[in-house]
């Protein structure tokens, strides 16, 4: 059991965007091979995501490469490019693609990813430090977009409820996230008002914040392995299995602007 006297986490540093890039790849093919396994009944079915079936969610992650790659075209070019015209012009392309084929989608999906990998393996070193702006509009160095690619495509592998949950995640992803999400739960501008609250990711021994110093001890922890904590936060899961002290209910966690 971790003491109290155990590190905070360290505010997330920006990745390495060509290590990050390989792991995209890798991540891609794991959620390639589960999308291979679809048929159009499946495609369907609903995703775990409240409103969307698979075919959304296989929509969305397709058109999400081409977001990407819109703004590795930017870093590489200068040229203003921004993910989507629109939050709505986003939702309309999703709708739009949602009730195709299984062979439809896979095939969008395959053929997006290959020019997010392709348009990645483009950029020079002197583009990861061109700034450009995320889909919220805060300018960022471009080496962020292989992690933002990530975050995409794991998450949402699981969103499709098929044999890929949060346990999959690697401590490599979730224990980075965790600082990320939190420091955002720290910021009121990002998210609504929430109970002060901590964390400890007993598998990095790492404790985090929410409205609260990571020390504290007179705030509510919340302990488990770090791919359970991140996916609570999150909304992908209630929380079972989290275990809080002192005891009683999950803290609700902020929700997102």
């Amino acid at each position: 059991m971790a003491t109290e006297a155990s590190p905070a986490a360290p505010a997330a540093a920006v990745p390495d965007p060509t290590e990050t890039v390989a792991r995209v790849v890798e991540a891609t093919a794991h959620l390639l091979a589960t999308a291979e396994q679809f048929d159009d009944a499946a495609v369907r079915e609903p995703s775990l995501l409240p409103g969307w079936t698979r075919g959304h969610v296989l929509t969305h992650t397709a058109r999400n490469a081409d977001a990407q790659v819109r703004l590795l075209t930017w870093a590489a070019t200068g040229t203003v490019t921004p993910m989507y015209a629109s939050r709505e012009a986003r939702d309309s392309e999703i709708e739009a693609g949602a009730d195709r084929s299984a062979e439809q989608l896979l095939a969008d999906l395959r053929e997006a990813c290959e020019r997010f990998a392709t348009q990645a393996a483009r950029m020079e070193p002197e583009h990861w430090t061109t700034l450009i702006e995320n889909r919220r509009g805060f300018p960022q160095p471009a080496a962020w977009i292989p992690w933002w690619r990530l975050e995409e495509v794991l998450v949402h592998h699981v969103d499709l409820d098929a044999a890929f949950s949060p346990a999959h995640w690697p401590p490599s992803f979730t224990d980075p996230e965790l600082a990320m999400v939190t420091a955002r739960f720290n910021d009121p501008a990002h998210t609504d008002e929430s109970p002060a609250f901590r964390l400890h990711a007993e598998d990095s021994d790492l404790f985090y914040g929410v409205r609260a110093d990571p020390q504290d001890a007179s705030a509510p922890l919340v302990r488990g392995p770090s791919a359970a904590l991140f996916a609570w936060l999150i909304g992908r899961s209630n929380g079972d299995g989290l275990n809080v002290e002192p005891h009683g209910a999950l803290p609700k966690p902020p929700g997102w602007k």
